[in-house]
């Protein structure tokens, strides 16, 4: 118990303290911690992950806008990633005094005992992104822990829409780009409008959906693209997700087929 209340108590710091350089100094697997898995996840070149939120006692999430939920300072959350069974790296988020929210990823030793936090700049061949990645996908969203919100533990969508919204929507709505009048971020305050709002914003707007064909849709193309330049997402993917383009493509044809019919 001791060991306990000092680490909770080191942990209890201002918004100026450094960032541990042991993984385990952030609280993981020393904290009370809930296990927890999206509806839709984010597609990461075919890695598995665990993810895992600490909320401190006494406190709570306050729920009461499902399209912005607000976490407590001092709420924590852990995203390990893995390929075939072997810890790569684990992405760190924690809400400071301030309000403000801080990011890290600690690499995993071979052996798989000891996670040391990884350089600011990231680790590029490792597929390992820098904090200025991490903030560019996760401040952008109305709340930066993604993989925690209304639309991905309760909402229910169909498969295409909840592939753009965990995938795309952290950036692609209406505060991080509104000028693109593409919103592929859903709410859970109404599911249906936005869903319908998505469609209209890639059916039948030139240069996004060109001749009615949904192989010929730009969206689907920068899914497909390995350039760097042109790929979507832009961050923390290299491998196309074949499945997921699938399911979208598959989507908007359908859909397309429909509007064509409709008196």
């Amino acid at each position: 118990m001791k060991a306990f209340i000092a680490l909770a108590a080191a942990m209890a710091t201002s918004a100026a303290s450094p960032l541990p350089g042991d993984l385990r100094a952030t609280g993981y697997a020393q904290l009370r911690a809930e296990a927890f898995a999206p509806q839709y996840p984010l597609w990461s070149d075919g890695q598995a992950k665990r993810r895992w939120l600490h909320v401190p006692e006494g406190r709570s999430i306050d729920t009461s806008n499902p399209d912005r939920w607000d976490f407590p300072v001092g709420t924590r959350a852990w995203k390990e990633f893995s390929r075939d069974g072997v810890k790569v790296e684990t992405r760190f988020i924690e809400r400071r005094d301030d309000g403000s929210w801080r990011y890290a990823t600690y690499l995993w030793s071979e052996d798989g005992t000891q996670a040391t936090l990884a350089p600011a700049d990231g680790v590029p061949e490792r597929g390992i992104p820098s904090r200025e990645d991490c903030v560019a996908c996760h401040e952008g969203a109305t709340t930066p822990i993604l993989g925690y919100s209304a639309v991905q533990l309760q909402a229910k969508l169909a498969p295409a829409v909840g592939y753009l919204h965990g995938n795309c929507g952290h950036c692609h709505n209406d505060n991080a780009l509104p000028a693109l009048d593409m919103v592929l971020a859903q709410r859970a305050s109404d599911p249906e409008a936005s869903s319908q709002r998505t469609l209209a914003a890639l059916i039948g707007r030139h240069g996004r959906f060109r001749h009615g064909e949904a192989r010929q849709s730009v969206l689907v193309a920068r899914m497909k693209s390995t350039d760097p330049y042109t790929r979507m997402p832009p961050i923390g993917v290299a491998i196309p997700d074949s499945q997921g383009i699938t399911t979208v493509e598959h989507w908007l044809k359908e859909a397309q087929r429909q509007q064509e019919n409709s008196p």
